[in-house]
């Protein structure tokens, strides 16, 4: 029976999602804090499980070096943060639900917009006769460096606080359509844990 409730809220979770990836995409207001959301788009059966509350894009500067090479570029960056809803945990305590919120996950990629990376600037530093030009292979060094960094940036500037808490709101609604009191507890809810 358990089994089949937690099923049924999948499934409904699901179609709400979807729902409101339509709405989103259809909304003509932007939010002003640099997030944009983006409507939904299933790529597999795993993602079809899988709350997203919050896409962000930006555009970040990049000044790094590899082996005395320097560079400088512009990137831009594509973060999701979305909820395992596998992992959702349901319990019956009398007649209330408690609900516990997953980890969160964020994943951070380089954009696919033409023009998303652009190196302004880069020389060698290390004073050589003949300077050395950076290797592919060293740019992407530097490339999985701010794609780190701009994970800490998700969780600084408070997007991912903000997607527990949108989370939350949309899984209250879902299970309240059953007519039976919800609780849900959050055991992360600083979210200031990097993984």
């Amino acid at each position: 029976m358990k089994k089949k409730i937690v099923i049924f809220f999948l499934l409904l979770l699901l179609a709400i999602a979807i729902g409101l990836g339509g709405w989103v995409w259809h909304s003509e207001e932007t939010p002003d804090d640099g997030m944009q959301l983006r409507e939904a788009r299933i790529k597999g059966i795993r993602e079809m499980i899988e709350l997203c509350t919050l896409d962000v894009h930006e555009e970040i500067a990049i000044k790094d070096s590899v082996n005395g090479k320097w560079l400088v570029a512009r990137q831009t960056f594509e973060g999701r943060v979305r909820f395992d809803l596998d992992s959702l945990r349901v319990e019956e305590r009398g007649d209330t639900l408690v609900v516990t919120l997953p980890p969160e996950r964020v994943d951070v990629m380089e954009s696919a917009d033409k023009n998303a990376y652009k190196v302004l600037d880069s020389w060698d530093g290390s004073r050589v006769l003949f300077p050395r030009t950076m290797t592919a292979g060293e740019e992407n060094i530097i490339k999985r460096r701010w794609q780190k960094k701009a994970k800490e940036r998700i969780y600084q500037r408070g997007y991912v606080r903000q997607a527990r808490e949108d989370a939350k709101k949309t899984i209250i609604s879902l299970f309240e359509a059953t007519g039976r009191p919800v609780v849900i507890l959050d055991p992360l809810p600083a979210s200031q844990r990097l993984e």
